[in-house]
């Protein structure tokens, strides 16, 4: 049935949908500005979240009176660390690698995507190697 409140009612439905599906430059300005806040606002959000994690890691060898070293991609992370302080070595390939000293301090083995311990007792620059991969060379610094 058509009253006219019934009429008024449909063609106040019918303003609002095509007032709603307008779009002037200040709407879109607005939503465009918007999302680019949002979208800043999640880089911002994943950028603390990922320095977190790296931080939380580099804290615990600090915190457990050590220091961190990497084996990844046959390669060794630098590392300087202090005398007597406990170096963990963390294997980040799929093979089984050795951190050597090429004057026979220490040689220590660290299976594939494993982790390994040692000290270092005196101050010093150590070369060191990987038995098992002869390419693979390295520094520790010993302070």
């Amino acid at each position: 049935m058509n009253t006219p409140r019934t009429l008024a009612v449909s063609v106040m439905l019918a303003t609002l949908t095509v007032a709603g599906c307008s779009s002037d430059s200040k709407s879109s300005s607005t939503t465009a500005a918007a999302a680019t806040t949002a979208a800043a606002t999640a880089t911002t959000a994943a950028t603390a979240a990922s320095t977190a994690e790296t931080t939380a890691g580099s804290t615990a060898a600090s915190a457990a009176g050590g220091a961190a070293m990497e084996i990844k991609g046959f390669k060794f992370s630098a590392l300087t660390a202090k005398a007597g302080e406990t170096i963990t070595v963390t294997n980040a390939d799929g093979a089984k690698h050795t951190v050597t000293d090429d004057g026979g301090a220490f040689d220590v083995s660290v299976d594939a995507g494993g982790t390994a311990t040692f000290t270092v007792d005196t101050a010093g620059t150590y070369e060191i190697h990987c038995k098992i991969h002869s390419n693979m060379k390295g520094t520790i610094t010993i302070g």
